[in-house]
């Protein structure tokens, strides 16, 4: 089974039949203007001036302050010993890069949309976290961490196609005898690359020194349409081409799991994608203690504790807390602002900007849909979508479409909380293009949420580099510490923070 990612492509529009019949496009549907909504933190993020500007509120003392709530976040607070504590997170909701949207009062994602069975040498305390949270149990049998909640398993023979130059193909990676060549050569990793990426042996820390371009140029004899496809899923874990992330993290992503042994593992994807993992574990913690739309802008140490400057958006007032440990799950990329004597360790990350539309549809029939659906052309940003209709029953149905844009470009997406037409009409388009069905008809809305610094792209040295994630009291989490952007590495690092603020 082939993991994937998407590329976005640019053309002109083409005219293609309509759902649910032959009849050209009306002029009026052409010209109808869809409504577009945008969510993005970025303003909430740029009022530290107003924020200082203000009188302190109050004063809270506290055992310990987390900052963020996504899955670092929150496997931290649900890995204290202490319940005396408070999770600061800048956005509305909680959940970070695993967030979710409500759509007619149901959850879809706007993030980080699956994960897959865990084999038994992964992290011992990420699987006891998820064992707690009644989300797996292991099976003898297949010796894999299989997950509680079937309904949400998406069957092997809907689980994905590839749109590739106006043909559809089972998967992005084809079998080929170059293809059977490269899986030959990973053979030797075998059963050594596992999650958290700090178990990884240091006999394998030289693949971090070297890009998986270079590593695949030496053994095989690629050419540029194998090197494609191997960019294409490159993008989907780690927002980078193969000339872009190390051999350390391109041969992960092929030996974490069992691939091409011809074993079935399951696959999780939720209608809400990761926001599965936000929710059981919000269940675990006290919701009076989970402060949403509160900015961390300052944290300054003060002797025996931390004095954390907050900034309530909500209610417009700056808030204080005095606390004895800080776990600082945020985007490290901020700490030049928040805490500048910490940058140091993180200065070297590179963020991959990403892009998700969900996109609500009348009820309509397309053809020969999967819940994910690959989308390879020249083009380097636009990703693919899902079908959540393969997700859940009796639902509106919603796709989901993922853009993945060059670190350079960070800043353009910024132009989206202006003016998203353009994109939003591409999409449809290429959506169109690849069913050979014009969708536009059918589209009711278009939710759209930016994330300027989503993930770090694990460059050469990003794994290995030497960071302090732990001093004075303050405890770094969050996969850009030094950790792969998955979910289970997002998991751990909270966890270790937590125990290492303890152990200290």
């Amino acid at each position: 089974m082939d993991r994937r990612s998407f590329l976005k492509v640019g053309g002109g529009l083409i005219f293609l039949a309509a759902c649910r019949n032959s009849t050209p496009q009306k002029e009026w549907e052409k010209s109808r203007k869809i409504p577009i909504f945008v969510d993005s933190n970025r303003k909430v993020g740029h009022q530290v001036r107003t924020a200082i500007s203000l009188p302190v509120s109050s004063t809270e003392t506290i055992d310990t302050l987390i900052v963020g709530g996504g899955i670092a976040g929150l496997a931290a607070a649900c890995s204290l010993p202490s319940d005396n504590y408070v999770v600061c997170e800048l956005d509305t909701n909680f959940g970070g890069t695993s967030g979710a949207i409500s759509i007619n009062n149901q959850l879809y994602s706007q993030g980080a949309h699956y994960d897959l069975a865990y084999p038994n040498h992964y992290g011992k305390d990420g699987l006891e976290l998820l064992q707690k949270l009644n989300i797996i149990d292991f099976n003898a049998k297949s010796k894999l961490w299989e997950f509680k909640d079937k309904e949400y398993l998406i069957p092997a023979g809907l689980e994905e196609a590839c749109y590739y130059n106006g043909n559809k193909r089972e998967s992005v990676l084809e079998n080929t005898e170059l293809r059977q060549n490269f899986v030959a050569l990973l053979k030797e990793y075998e059963g050594q690359f596992t999650l958290p990426s700090t178990l990884i042996s240091k006999e394998l820390h030289h693949l971090d020194q070297i890009t998986f371009y270079d590593y695949l140029n030496k053994y095989l004899p690629i050419d540029d349409k194998f090197m494609e496809s191997i960019d294409y899923q490159m993008l989907d874990d780690w927002g980078g081409t193969s000339t872009q992330v190390s051999a350390l993290a391109g041969i992960h992503y092929y030996k974490s799991r069992p691939y091409y042994d011809g074993k079935e593992i399951e696959l999780l994807s939720p209608p809400q994608g990761n926001f599965y993992f936000i929710q059981k574990m919000m269940q675990q913690l006290n919701p009076n203690q989970l402060k949403s739309n509160h900015l961390v802008f300052g944290l300054i140490k003060e002797k025996d504790h931390w004095l954390v400057d907050v900034y309530d958006n909500e209610n417009s007032t700056r808030k204080q807390y005095k606390a004895n440990q800080v776990i600082y799950a945020g985007q490290k990329h901020a700490l030049k602002y928040i805490h500048p004597e910490s940058y140091a360790s993180f200065s070297d990350i590179q963020y991959a900007p990403w892009v998700v539309m969900n996109i609500e549809m009348e009820e309509c029939s397309l053809k020969d849909s999967k819940w994910q659906n690959d989308f390879l052309s020249p083009d380097n940003t636009f990703l693919g979508f899902v079908d959540s209709t393969i997700q859940t029953k009796n639902q509106p149905r919603v796709l989901t479409a993922y853009f993945c844009f060059p670190e350079v470009h960070h800043y353009q997406i910024e132009n989206l909380e202006e003016d998203a037409n353009e994109l939003v009409e591409e999409t449809i388009e290429k959506i169109s293009q690849y069913y050979d069905e014009n969708i536009r008809p059918f589209v009711k809305r278009v939710h759209i949420k930016l994330m300027g610094h989503a993930m770090p792209i694990p460059s050469p040295n990003y794994i290995t580099k030497e960071r302090t994630l732990v001093k004075d009291g303050l405890a770094f989490a969050g996969v850009d510490s030094g950790r792969f952007p998955l979910m289970f590495d997002a998991m751990d690092s909270g966890i270790q923070a937590a125990k290492a603020l303890f152990d200290e």
